[in-house]
């Protein structure tokens, strides 16, 4: 009996430590890339659209570190970016949420955990950032009229292309932030 409870005990210490450290880890690279994003990157755009670098990660923590992190940390994003961007009520959390969630569900049954999979889930993820910011679009103009092709060729395909562009230098990073977990977790 002794025996169990401290089984039990070092036990959920030791997923206490790894939680901790996921926070740390994702959280620290969250922070970093939100600043980049809102800061350095605008000034160096390409068609005057900044690459959404936290959306990236939330697709990297949700292919290698699975749905549960991937959720949590497209939580974290979706208020990070809220508030650094947002104005009013935004959905950016829950959208955020789900795609975690979802890709890291999907990638855990779907496909591979290597670069090729990675550009698959990245080359619809970055369609679906275009038609998240069409649906906020709408939702904000929904009394004035606008052109759906001015639309698509000024804002939604550059922001596709720039995303997607954005996808491939950060594989690396995510890759390593998935090593900076891994390596502590086997200590």
């Amino acid at each position: 009996m002794q025996n169990e409870t401290s089984t039990h005990l070092a036990h959920a210490g030791g997923n206490f430590s790894r939680i901790r450290r996921r926070v740390i880890v994702y959280g620290g690279t969250l922070t970093v890339l939100a600043l980049l994003q809102t800061t350095l990157l605008p000034a160096f755009a390409l068609l005057d659209i900044t690459p959404d670098l936290c959306l990236l990660l939330v697709l990297g923590a949700a292919m290698f570190d699975g749905a549960e992190s991937g959720g949590a940390v497209g939580i974290a994003a979706g208020f990070l970016e809220s508030a650094l961007g947002g104005i009013g009520i935004s959905l950016l959390p829950l959208l955020f949420f789900a795609i975690g969630y979802g890709t890291g569900y999907l990638a855990g049954r779907a496909l591979a955990r290597t670069f090729p999979s990675y550009l698959i889930f990245a080359a619809v993820l970055c369609f679906l950032r275009p038609a998240i910011t069409l649906a906020a679009l709408s939702l904000r103009a929904h009394t004035a009229s606008f052109d759906l092709t001015v639309i698509f060729r000024n804002t939604l395909v550059p922001e596709f292309l720039v995303n997607l562009i954005a996808s491939v230098p950060m594989y690396p990073l995510i890759r390593q932030v998935d090593r900076w977990i891994r390596i502590k977790s086997e200590r």
